[in-house]
């Protein structure tokens, strides 16, 4: 047996691997969205790929899979990893390969980041190695059209038109003409300097916080293969005071739109009350435009959530939790309240389906 840090002439054989393993999730093994992932990501290098396997002679039985972040701690900036994708094929388990495969991966970086549920094994394994359970990710919600929420209803047209209906008192108006007499809001197709400055600006108001630099926001929110994000860009005299990201689910066969998502939204600390409220606003507006069932978002931030509780987001059970392991500033990465994360930083929207 062997762990190893993976090569890229090992492309085929670890792809072959992701095949068998995730036989009910192609996506895990098509060349293009892991080219994207392990080769596209900035902070990624060719021959040094954030990937681990594990070989029974020349075949895969496991990996560790991991993107590269650059975290804000304080003034300083740190390299973190996201810890993705553990796995080990079912006949090798058991062995002790998943727990080689973790220590690989913290020899490669200080800082492990990790986000999963307790009713995974690797949390218990990643707390053996010393890793903390920094806290519970908080997921917010807002229904707007139940009909199309409901799977059993939006297979039936009369009865998801009529729960539709019957919800409208219950629904944020529809304004039309919204985003052409907001000026100040508008939908954003490149991601320019000015996000730069955004982040350089309002990154002082967090203790920690996953950098937003444009290069890996393209990365991640133009780049992506089979999606499409929606950025809404909040400006005052043409400088860009905050954006959010949104992600539209793939209608289904009856042509119901389930759910929508804001997975980034980041704000100016000069105007940090006014600008959520707009860009809610506009996400909301996109969401009642295209009938979106409901809409959801995961945050750790004190004020996005107090924002949202006023516009009508319920908080609801959610069971992903943030993992942490560093051997420095623990008082800061150990404590919740430090944090600054979205759905986004977690990379959560990875694992959401493709939407066109």
């Amino acid at each position: 047996m062997q762990i190893k840090q993976f090569e890229l002439a090992e492309k085929n054989k670890l792809l072959a691997f992701l095949q068998t393993v995730y036989a009910d999730n192609p996506r895990m093994s098509d060349a293009s969205f892991w080219d994207w992932h392990f080769l596209g990501n900035p902070y990624v290098e060719a021959d040094n790929l954030p990937v681990w396997i594990a070989k029974d002679g020349d075949e895969i039985v496991g990996q560790l899979a991991a993107t590269p972040v650059k975290l804000q701690i304080g003034e300083a900036k740190k390299d973190a990893v996201w810890i993705l994708d553990l796995i080990v094929h079912s006949d090798y388990r058991g062995k002790g390969l998943a727990k080689k495969l973790v220590l690989a991966a913290e020899a490669f970086c200080p800082i492990g980041l990790g986000v999963n549920t307790n009713e995974q094994t690797a949390p218990l394994l990643l707390q053996k190695l010393g890793w903390t359970i920094v806290g519970k990710i908080p997921r917010y919600n807002k229904l707007l059209f139940p009909g199309e929420a409901l799977r059993e209803i939006s297979r039936v047209n009369p009865a998801r038109k009529l729960v539709n209906f019957c919800y409208a008192p219950l629904r944020p108006r529809l304004k039309k003409n919204f985003f052409i007499e907001n000026r100040r809001l508008r939908l954003i197709e490149e991601l320019d300097s000015s996000f730069d400055g955004l982040w350089r600006e309002s990154a002082t108001q967090w203790s920690c916080a996953v950098a937003r630099e444009p290069e890996i926001l393209r990365w991640q929110y133009q780049l992506q293969p089979g999606k499409k994000f929606d950025v809404l860009g909040f400006y005052e005299n043409d400088k860009l005071l905050g954006y959010a990201v949104l992600f539209f689910r793939r209608r289904d066969a009856s042509g119901a739109l389930p759910k929508a998502a804001i997975t980034d939204l980041c704000y100016h600390p000069s105007k940090p009350v006014e600008t959520i409220d707009e860009l809610l606003r506009g996400a909301l507006q996109l969401a009642l435009e295209r009938r979106a069932g409901t809409i959801v978002t995961d945050v750790i931030d004190s004020t996005i959530a107090e924002r949202l509780k006023s516009f009508g987001f319920g908080r609801v059970k959610n069971p992903l939790q943030l993992m942490v392991k560093s051997s420095g500033r623990q008082d800061i990465l150990y404590d919740a309240k430090s944090w600054f994360l979205t759905r986004g930083d977690s990379d959560i929207s990875i694992f959401e389906h493709p939407n066109v």
